[in-house]
């Protein structure tokens, strides 16, 4: 027998191997085995066999399975799915959503050492009645122990009481009042008490919601369109109860690594250890303590981000896309270019699994998927218990005083609804969709602005550390460097981020205070955890954020949402721009008046009469979304087709010119009907490559056939496109940038 081994590599091609008859039997497509590669061992998937072989050359035999670890069938269908629908060779398809496997030491368990009292030579009493006789460390320690009795402690526990443990332990262990002990590290275990799930009482919308979709079959995704805080986590938590119970494990995903967190703390407290959380800032001694455990039969519970949609939990029974709107579920920057929750309902039916999504502003694909029935539809129009939509007022910034593009504007509307707010012991949230302080301006002749010198992109001044920053590549300058030859008078800041927004708060507001929540402040989620707990607390007023703090927040107290300036992001030239504002504004609005207190939210605009932001902030959703549809019609885009997007990056605008063209005219034939480009891309400049784009709205009924041919060109690209160029296949784009 022969099998075709795929690698974590970018290879459009697999290897032969000879499956030794006395492991042949065991080996089945997505058996990871290990093999000699290049005259090295090497870990790789089986992808076919076969009981022929078509290469007559010397061929390598099969060295051993890895038991150590399995995949479930339905995510090895999922991953060969997406190895063809995304068209990315398999290898790298399994590198991206299995590289843990392919880290070593992952699977050996660490041993922390660990201490307990010695029963067998004195009793706990004996401990309890002669504390006296020992010094005042050795008190310390043999107290936590007797209260912890039988069980051991670990060294690294006592090290944070008493930091020169070594010698105190050392010397109570020689005389036998001790014993070591090496225990298992575990670091997805807790203590903390778990409630009841009967706690949870379900609305009478919530209630038919729940037993609707249980009536139902998994035959279609059930779509649960809820408006903010209509409590949909706690259909999610009942719906997982009820499979949980039926031994089956439970996918929960959620959009942004930050909001993992929170939801974590709200299903440890029903599930316990049972849940466990899975995202790429997770460290590797985690990733693998969760591994142990779900490569076990018993069921699990996962909280994750986008990449979590690969973990190969067993006997899947539920999947749920929280916020299933969010552009953080789809990879836009390296292949494959997947949409996490296109591959959640894929894998459902690979795994027979109930699959719900839930959204209060639902892409325009899986509005149209629910009202053409090819989703099941659930409603609920009103908040969870005595909570009610917030009160919305557009403020025309026009008409400010103080109006200027280069300065936050706080409207005396604003400065004294925050005021009123917090007179009352309630809190602020105040979203201003740009970091860093500013851009600069260069006033001479030129009047250049300055910008990257690595892609087409301005820079960003950071005024608390004095450097200009790219927010594409990260490259940062030296803010002398880019400005040395100009004096302080040719220099202009243009427009503002949240930084310089941060100085004009404290400034106002000099007796309340301001937490600020960004990709700077908070680019880690201990980070974004600390100042979300600072924030609940109660110990600050104001949280000043980017869009992450408008997703899914649910903080009781936050009765004021203000909306510095909602033109960013408007003029955006892409197809989505208008509905990813709406989604935005619409989302921080239901950030405010969560529980029985009434909510308010400001939204500051310049274009007062824009139709978009007025349906957003009337709550005019349906509305919103049947315009924008015709709208897509009228120019043939998704979800009327699919929008498959093919960048070209070279150093050499000339190469990335003519392969692009030469790539055009491999396709025109079949795509003349639907095909745009060769054109430089919006963005022409990114990490000092040029960037060109070719752009395909596929119709549907032609999909099979334009996957095929893609994947045909790219097996030969190298015959037929200089390696000079570097190809990305961006399937169901979200940007046409």
């Amino acid at each position: 027998m022969y099998a075709e081994v795929c690698f974590p590599f970018s290879l459009n091609k697999t290897f032969t191997y000879k499956a030794p008859p006395t492991i042949a039997p065991y080996l089945k497509p997505g058996t990871l085995v290990t093999v000699r590669f290049k005259n090295k061992k090497c870990d790789g998937f089986i992808i076919s066999l076969s009981q022929t072989s078509p290469f007559k050359g010397n061929i390598n035999s099969i060295i051993a399975i890895n038991n150590k670890t399995s995949i479930p069938n339905e995510l090895w269908d999922t991953i060969v799915w997406a190895a063809n629908y995304y068209i990315t060779p398999i290898g790298k398809v399994t590198q991206i959503a299995l590289s843990w496997i392919f880290k070593k030491n992952i699977h050996p368990n660490r041993q922390i050492k660990s201490i307990a009292l010695n029963t067998k030579l004195y009793s706990l009493d004996y401990f309890k009645q002669n504390l006296d006789n020992f010094n005042s460390n050795q008190k310390i320690i043999l107290k936590h122990l007797i209260k912890n009795a039988p069980n051991p402690i670990s060294l690294v526990d006592f090290k944070n009481i008493i930091p020169s443990i070594y010698n105190i332990y050392k010397n109570l262990l020689k005389n036998n009042f001790l014993i070591e002990q090496l225990l298992i590290s575990d670091q997805t275990s807790s203590n903390i008490n778990i409630s009841s799930i009967e706690k949870i009482k379900l609305t009478n919308n919530q209630s038919k919601v729940y037993s609707n979709i249980h009536s139902k079959t998994n035959s279609k995704p059930h779509f649960i369109y809820g408006v903010t805080g209509s409590g949909k986590t706690e259909i999610y938590l009942k719906l997982t109860h009820k499979i949980f119970q039926k031994g089956k494990s439970c996918l929960i995903l959620v959009p942004e690594i930050v909001l993992s967190s929170q939801i974590f703390q709200r299903f440890q407290k029903y599930f316990g250890d049972n849940v466990l959380l899975w995202h790429s800032q997770a460290s590797d001694a985690y990733k693998r303590d969760v591994w142990e455990k779900i490569n076990q039969n018993a069921p699990y519970i996962i909280i994750g981000a986008r990449s979590a949609i690969f973990v190969p939990l067993k006997n899947l029974g539920l999947i749920v896309v929280d916020e299933e709107h969010d552009s953080s579920y789809k990879e836009s920057e390296r292949q494959p270019c997947y949409n996490a929750r296109d591959l959640a309902i894929v894998r459902s039916k690979f795994s027979n699994a109930l699959i719900v999504l839930g959204s209060a502003t639902p892409s325009l694909e899986t509005y149209y998927n629910a009202i053409i029935n090819k989703y099941y539809l659930h409603e609920i129009n009103e908040r969870y218990g005595k909570a009610t939509q917030p009160q919305v007022k557009l403020i025309n910034i026009n008409n400010q005083n103080n109006s200027s593009f280069n300065k936050p504007i706080l409207g005396q509307d604003v400065i004294n609804a925050i005021h009123n707010t917090i007179k009352k012991k309630e809190q602020v949230l105040i979203l201003h969709n740009r970091r860093g302080y500013s851009a600069i301006k260069i006033c001479n002749d030129s009047d250049q602005i300055l910008k990257c010198d690595s892609c087409d992109i301005i820079l960003t001044f950071h005024a608390s550390r004095n450097i200009l920053i790219c927010h594409n590549c990260n490259y940062q300058y030296s803010f002398d460097s880019k400005s040395n030859k100009y004096s302080n008078t040719n220099i202009q800041y243009l427009g503002y981020g949240t930084e310089q927004l941060e100085f004009i708060l404290n400034e106002t507001f000099p007796k309340y205070s301001t937490l600020r929540m960004d990709g700077d402040s908070a680019n880690s989620m201990n980070k974004q955890n600390k100042i979300l707990d600072q924030f609940k607390s109660g110990n600050y007023n104001i949280l000043l954020g980017t869009q992450m703090i408008a997703k899914g927040l649910d903080i009781k107290n936050v009765t004021l949402v203000v909306v510095i300036n909602a033109d960013i992001g408007m003029m955006v030239p892409d197809f989505r721009s208008h509905e990813k504002m709406f989604q935005l504004i619409h989302q921080v609005i239901g950030r405010s008046g969560r529980s029985n207190k009434k909510g308010h939210a400001l939204i500051q605009t310049s274009q007062i009469e824009n139709r978009v932001l007025q349906m957003a902030t009337n709550y005019e959703s349906k509305q919103f979304y049947n315009l924008q549809l015709e709208s897509r019609q009228s120019l043939n885009y998704p979800p009327f087709s699919r929008l498959l997007r093919i960048i070209f990056q070279s150093k050499s605008e000339d190469i990335c010119q003519r392969q692009s063209l030469k790539f055009f005219n491999i396709l025109k034939k079949d795509c003349k009907d639907f095909i745009i480009g060769p054109l430089p891309c919006p963005i022409e400049k990114m990490f000092n490559s040029c960037r060109y784009h070719i752009i395909l709205k596929v119709p549907h009924n032609k999909l099979k056939f334009i996957l095929k041919k893609l994947h045909i060109i790219m097996k030969n690209k190298n015959l037929i496109i200089s390696k000079n160029i570097k190809i990305l296949i961006d399937m169901d784009s979200n940007s046409v940038l």
